[in-house]
């Protein structure tokens, strides 16, 4: 009975045990629930007030990069130091600041100082490969070789397909005397912009006092159009024979650049390399000798006359007034073709109608002969060929023929002789008229020429 009993009051204890439990959880969930209800939005506050925190200071951040930028511009126009400074207060952690802080100073010679800032905006911005040149310019200028060599030899590493960085690296190294290492450098800048090499070639042609064998290997020309242009380069010197060797080396050559050094072997009165390079470039279909000496090109007027064909061919007056030139088959002295010159009035005596610039050899006498005919020729002065000396600066007179007849007149045959003088290495035979006693003096009719030849006496 009594064991009933007690099992009886331990299962009410128990019970009452858990009421209270479950009554204390309760009123924990009723007192969260009121928390939550009071408080619904607390979260999103927090969230909207960091967002508006973060907002205000990248606006105030950009103001400040901003008006350090706006400063900086100014300064950088005026060269006020006051406002490059305020930049810099404004922007301490901004490079262009630094940067436009150290271009101001650079300005009044404070180089130090200037040299200072490009390290400061080096720093804050490590990869603009433009900050280091800048950089490297003012150590250059401050006495800092070496610390210069560091700076651009890191902005060759930024920009490593860039020519500046390469060009004034090598500068620098050329006035060091390191010429080698100099020459290195700058040939990488003439790989990214080949435009510079003809200032390289210069740069190398005083670094090494006009030796053509070091030059070529400073230089080291790869391309056909680098050969050309070291090639000109050379003829202008003077050192024709490396010049003509680099030309034959280049293969594959723009009639342009053949025309350009021919015209510079020509003005530099270089006869026979120049011969070379014209006879080079075109097919020969007359007599004439392997190099061109004592020999006229194309005597009998067979091949096509060009208008504009510098050299050793026959060329063309451009603006002769009232003058005709073509190649006439009726009747030709020799061959299949003359030379036919209508004459329509207006002509200058002193105009050279048709010309041939013809290698000679010096202090040796020649005859020229050619053969000419006239239809209904009128004029105070009768055309003529003459030989001038292409070698003097005034191309001096050697000798001229017999004045063409008046009228209409068959086929004749005329020759000329003259002496070369010891400097002559060319000659021009050229067909103009005689000078006129009066004035207007005018022409009129026709006159063929043909079978031109030179003959040493």
């Amino acid at each position: 009975m009594e064991n009933e009993l007690g099992s009886i009051l331990s299962s009410a204890a128990h019970d009452a045990t858990a009421g209270l439990i479950d009554t204390a959880g309760a009123a924990r969930r009723a007192r969260t629930t009121s928390r939550r209800a009071t408080y619904p939005n607390a979260g999103r506050f927090v969230v909207a007030f960091v967002s508006l925190f973060l907002c205000v200071s990248g606006v105030w951040c950009a103001g400040r990069a901003g008006l350090s930028r706006l400063l900086s511009d100014q300064a950088m126009q005026d060269g006020r130091i006051a406002l490059v400074n305020q930049a810099v207060r404004v922007g301490p952690s901004d490079p262009f600041a630094h940067y436009a802080r150290a271009l101001v100073l650079s300005q009044p010679g404070q180089l130090a100082d200037a040299t200072k800032e490009f390290e400061k905006a080096v720093a804050l911005r490590p990869g603009d490969y433009v900050l280091w040149l800048d950089l490297g310019n003012a150590r250059d200028q401050s006495g800092d070789q070496d610390g210069a060599l560091v700076a651009f030899k890191e902005a060759m590493r930024l920009a490593p397909y860039y020519a500046r960085p390469r060009w004034q690296n090598g500068q620098l190294l050329l006035r060091a005397g390191r010429r080698d290492e100099a020459f290195d450098s700058l040939r990488g800048a003439v790989a990214s912009r080949p435009t510079l090499l003809p200032e390289v070639i210069d740069l190398a042609w005083r670094a090494y006092g006009g030796d053509v064998a070091a030059v070529q290997r400073a230089v080291q020309p790869q391309t056909n159009q680098d050969r050309l242009v070291l090639s000109r380069f050379f003829a202008r010197q003077g050192r024709m024979a490396e010049a003509v060797q680099l030309f034959r080396a280049a293969r594959e050559i723009p009639g342009s650049e053949r025309l350009a050094f021919l015209r510079e072997l020509l003005d530099a009165k270089q006869f026979k390399e120049a011969y070379e390079i014209w006879s080079g470039g075109r097919k020969q279909t007359d007599s004439a000798s392997g190099d061109g000496l004592d020999s006229i090109t194309d005597g009998s007027f067979e091949n096509t006359i060009s208008a504009d064909d510098p050299g050793f061919g026959w060329q063309l007056a451009l603006r002769a007034a009232a003058v005709s030139l073509s190649l006439e088959s009726n009747q030709p002295y020799a061959g299949t073709y003359s030379l036919l010159l209508r004459f329509g009035g207006d002509a200058q005596a002193s105009t050279r109608l048709i010309k041939q610039l013809v290698r000679v050899s010096p202090l040796t006498h020649y005859r020229l002969s050619f053969a000419a005919r006239t239809e209904k020729l009128v004029t105070g002065g009768a055309p003529l060929v003459i030989v001038t000396d292409a070698s003097s600066k005034d191309e001096s007179e050697l000798a001229q023929s017999l004045p063409l007849p008046i009228g209409t007149n068959g086929w004749r045959d005329y020759s000329v002789e003259f002496t070369t003088k010891d400097t002559t290495g060319a000659v021009v035979i050229g067909v103009r008229r005689q000078n006129c006693t009066s004035d207007p003096c005018p022409v009129f009719g026709n006159i063929w020429f043909d079978a031109f030849s030179l003959q040493k006496l």
